[in-house]
């Protein structure tokens, strides 16, 4: 009978705290008849070894978590009973990451072979009257809503078109979204043109009001405003809204970051945080608004860098490893275990570009001798 890697890291816990039944036991005993499977077995109730792994994976302050533990140790302790105590506060995620990371060789033989491709031009469209289009299985050069907005589709590219929209279809908003190793381009009903990375979103209405357009937009996008000074653009994101007329600027919105960027390339942009307080940018510089706090700080910007994924580039400019492997993980859609902590904050300065091979890029910062990767499936280890 299988056993599923989950259910033995279940067993292996209570094997550890001697909670073991009768029946438990037996399919323990099973799974532990290959050699491999002892081998690993034995590598996970290895007391360092069980240390090790748990500080890496929680990042725990080694030095810290040795002393408590020391002192729960006496001379003449049990040593199961020491596991069975490791095991209430560490075991559980060491012993599956462990068997996620260290089953055989043979069995990751299918995995390590797995190629890891760059994002391309992927969406799908959410229309305000709950209509789906997913563009990667949708092909079709127009689509057209039941409400008649009109979307043209050319390579990465959609056109929206509000003219035939029926009456009072006019307020409500429609998504067009980018999933992880996804990109787009967009066109508004008004002209303007928007650049999406992976991982985003921008909500707009079937028809811009008569008083203002205004988006809401979530992740990483490029604007270029189409100019009218009797008619404002407005995009709004959690904790922070901009006003421009006529403008470029890149949008840098993650929920899974700690702060938010706009950064200006032309124009004139007026930047609010959710206190009322504003800073109005003028081009080459960028808001930035703590989202712990809600401050906001007007700083020089490194363009180049800002807006490379939008020109089809990675540009690092001495960016700590743990940023630019996050900015990866969007792109490629890998997920990323820094197996040493230490390395996070290390910086590094990558120009590559953004459709070649992941390992490439993982190369060119090994060579400086500061980390490692080790590349299983689709997850790369840090150390």
């Amino acid at each position: 009978m299988h056993i599923s890697e989950y259910k033995i890291s279940e067993l292996i816990v209570k094997h550890l705290k001697d909670q073991l039944s009768a029946e438990q036991e037996n399919h323990l005993n099973k799974w532990l008849k290959k050699p491999e499977k002892k081998e690993l077995f034995d590598q996970i109730v290895s007391k360092e070894r069980i240390l090790k792994k748990s500080l890496e994976y929680d990042e725990f302050n080694q030095e810290a978590a040795w002393a408590k533990l020391d002192k729960q140790i006496k001379p003449k302790i049990d040593y199961r009973k020491w596991l069975a105590y490791a095991a209430v506060l560490l075991i559980p995620m060491a012993i599956g990451f462990l068997l996620l990371y260290e089953t055989p060789e043979y069995e990751l033989s299918l995995a390590e072979v797995q190629e890891i491709k760059p994002g391309s031009s992927n969406a799908v469209i959410y229309f305000s009257n709950g209509e789906v289009v997913d563009l990667s299985k949708n092909n079709s050069e127009v689509i057209r809503s039941k409400e008649n907005l009109l979307i043209e589709r050319d390579s990465n590219q959609l056109k929206i078109n509000d003219t035939e929209l029926l009456a009072g279809k006019l307020g409500e908003m429609n998504r067009i979204v980018t999933p992880i190793g996804g990109e787009y381009q967009v066109t508004l009903p008004d002209g303007t043109k928007v650049w999406m990375n992976a991982d985003s979103y921008i909500e707009f209405p079937s028809k811009f009001s008569s008083k203002h357009r205004k988006v809401i937009a979530k992740g990483e996008l490029y604007f270029d405003v189409e100019s009218n000074k009797e008619w404002l653009f407005i995009v709004e994101t959690k904790g922070m809204e901009l006003r421009v007329l006529g403008t470029e600027f890149n949008l840098r919105a993650y929920e899974d970051e700690a702060e938010i960027l706009s950064t200006l390339v032309e124009g004139s942009v007026q930047v609010n945080n959710s206190l009322g307080k504003n800073v109005i940018l003028s081009p080459g510089r960028q808001a930035v608004i703590n989202k712990s706090n809600n401050s906001i700080k007007d700083l020089e910007a490194n363009i180049e860098e800002v807006t490379a994924w939008k020109n089809g580039q990675f540009i690092f400019d001495s960016r700590r490893l743990e940023n630019i492997m996050y900015d990866l993980a969007r792109w490629y859609d890998i997920k990323v275990f820094f197996a040493n902590a230490t390395v996070k904050d290390k910086k590094f300065s990558v120009d590559v570009q953004r459709y070649g091979d992941i390992k490439d890029i993982l190369k060119l910062i090994e060579g400086t001798g500061d980390a490692q990767f080790t590349i299983k499936g689709n997850v790369i280890t840090v150390q």
